[in-house]
């Protein structure tokens, strides 16, 4: 009888739990699948490594132009330096994306951005790129 009236007990202890916080770590995660998810269907030239598992990181938020975007970086898993994407949410909830491929050469290290191609997705106008280019300032190895 004591079992049962202490299984019970706990039962009612874990109902009144709130499990519903998510830590940072999980909701950028799953702002990560959902932007993912959300290119693969517009994009269907996407890499690989996209569609698959992906290492995720917040940036800073990014004000520009009177606007607000939040901006998550994934990259492709043991290659974050060759291959990786910035996807920018802007107030509105629109969704913009940049894929960035930096050449496998050794000059790359120093200077990537002379080695790197951009693929653009959601159709960014100028001002949407020129805060794509903010967020790769916020890499410090990015020159």
């Amino acid at each position: 009888m004591k079992k049962l009236v202490l299984v019970a007990a706990m039962s009612v202890m874990l109902a009144g739990c709130d499990f519903s916080h998510t830590s940072p770590q999980t909701e950028a995660k799953a702002t990560a699948v959902n932007a993912v998810q959300s290119i693969a269907s517009v994009e269907k030239q996407l890499p690989d490594w996209i569609k698959d598992n992906t290492v995720t990181s917040p940036l800073e938020a990014i004000v520009m132009g009177g606007h607000t975007y939040d901006a998550v970086s994934f990259c492709k898993p043991h290659d974050c330096a060759s291959d990786f994407m910035i996807t920018l949410t802007a107030d509105n909830n629109k969704k913009y994306s940049m894929i960035v491929h930096v050449k496998d050469v050794p000059d790359a290290l120093n200077t990537p951005s002379i080695y790197a191609t951009y693929q653009y997705i959601g159709q960014p106008d100028q001002q949407v790129k020129s805060v794509f280019t903010q967020a790769l300032s916020q890499n410090p190895n990015w020159q």
